[in-house]
C-alpha cells in the first residue's frame, strides 16, 4: 500500500512540474510573438510615413510584378 501512495504522489508532482513548464513556455512564446507583432506595426507605420499609402501600393505592385 505504501508503494502505491508513493507512486501516485510522484506522478502528481511530475504532472505539476510539467504543467508549470508548459505555462512558462506559452508565456515566453506569447511574449516573443507580441514583440514581433509590435516590430511589424512599427515598420509598417514607418513605411507609411516615409512613402505614403500610394507609394506602398506602387512598391508592392512593382515588387510582385518585377517592373
Amino acid at each position: 500500500m505504501n508503494a502505491i501512495n508513493k507512486s501516485q504522489t510522484q506522478v502528481k508532482v511530475n504532472d505539476q512540474a510539467l504543467d508549470a513548464t508548459g505555462k512558462v513556455t506559452v508565456a515566453l512564446f506569447g511574449g516573443a510573438a507580441m514583440l514581433v507583432g509590435l516590430w511589424a506595426v512599427a515598420c509598417f507605420a514607418g513605411a507609411l510615413l516615409t512613402a505614403g499609402p500610394l507609394g506602398l501600393v506602387q512598391g508592392f505592385i512593382s515588387a510582385v510584378t518585377g517592373l
